[in-house]
This record gives structure tokens, C-alpha cells and sequence, in this order.
């Protein structure tokens, strides 16, 4: 199995800001919904601290590409 890490992040951070699951496009949907569910898995505590520090760290897109292989 091999997870787009960009994507991977793109749902985790939506997870961590509580927004709805809604993959771009442009982005793995299997890859996206991991990192979402994730994010959604944490204790509220815990995803809290995480969303603060995600807010004051933007979200920033890798240039080429970066996979995880998981085998």
C-alpha cells in the first residue's frame, strides 16, 4: 500500500481543525481519509494542542512527490 503523505497531511489537518472530510480533487482519497481519520482518533485534549500548533504552521504542499510504502 503506498500513502501520498501530502495528501496523508492535508487530511489531518482538516481533522485536527474539525472541518468536514472533503478530499480535493488533486489529492489520494484512501491516503486523505487515513490522515483524517487519524486526526478524528485523538483525544480532544490532545487534538486541541495539536490544531494550535497546526494554526500557528500553515499547511505547507511538498514539491515532487512523497509516498509512504507500506508493506
Amino acid at each position: 500500500m503506498i500513502i501520498d503523505l501530502d495528501s496523508w497531511e492535508a487530511g489531518y489537518y482538516d481533522g485536527l481543525l474539525g472541518c468536514p472530510s472533503q478530499c480535493m480533487a488533486d489529492l489520494d482519497s484512501f491516503s486523505y481519509s487515513s490522515g483524517y481519520c487519524q486526526a478524528r482518533a485523538c483525544t480532544p485534549e490532545l487534538r486541541e494542542s495539536l490544531r494550535l500548533r497546526y494554526l500557528q504552521r500553515p499547511l505547507q504542499r511538498r514539491t515532487g512527490s512523497s509516498r509512504l510504502v507500506l508493506i
